[in-house]
């Protein structure tokens, strides 16, 4: 399982702007790096994945709560302010469920395609913001010099009210 990069949890953090009364909820948190990032400055996250191991195996901060469920049933039974989802699965009808409880959302994506989707789901229930591509090198040593390998770029759409 691939954490999501720092780099790329600082500009979801610009993007989501998250306050310290909020509850932000990591759907599909995998890693749960995203998840243990954002405790730091809300009053409570979810941690939500439909893989028990995932769950079972997570190191999270005391303002994590882990769930062993299905984004869609999360979504219509918590309550929340920020939605991040790390995965697609089903992205269309939780999207439509989010958009009626969250003050932000964003996904991120690494396939062309379902960012376009995401984009179109977004904008027809017009909460669509803003979608960027990100692209980051890091830098390693070679020949005894500086050279930089790039990471895999990441579709993130963002949305709110």
């Amino acid at each position: 399982m691939k954490a999501t990069k720092l780099e790329i949890i600082g500009i979801l953090f610009a993007k989501l702007k998250p306050r310290r009364e909020e509850i932000f909820a990591d759907i599909g948190c995998g890693s749960c790096a995203v998840s243990n990032f954002f405790a730091n400055y809300v009053s409570k996250v979810y941690a939500v994945d439909i893989d028990e191991n995932v769950i079972r195996n997570a190191e999270v901060k005391e303002n994590v709560e882990l769930l062993h469920m299905h984004g869609l049933e999360f979504l219509r039974d918590y309550d929340y302010d920020i939605v991040f989802f790390g995965g697609t699965k089903d992205i269309e009808e939780m999207l439509k469920i989010a958009s009626g409880k969250a003050r932000k959302i964003a996904v991120n994506l690494a396939r062309i395609e379902m960012a376009c989707k995401v984009i179109k789901v977004m904008k027809e229930l017009g909460i669509f913001k803003e979608a960027l591509i990100v692209n980051i090198s890091k830098s390693y040593e070679l020949a005894g010099l500086t050279a930089f390998k790039p990471i895999n770029p990441i579709f993130i759409v963002v949305g709110g009210v």
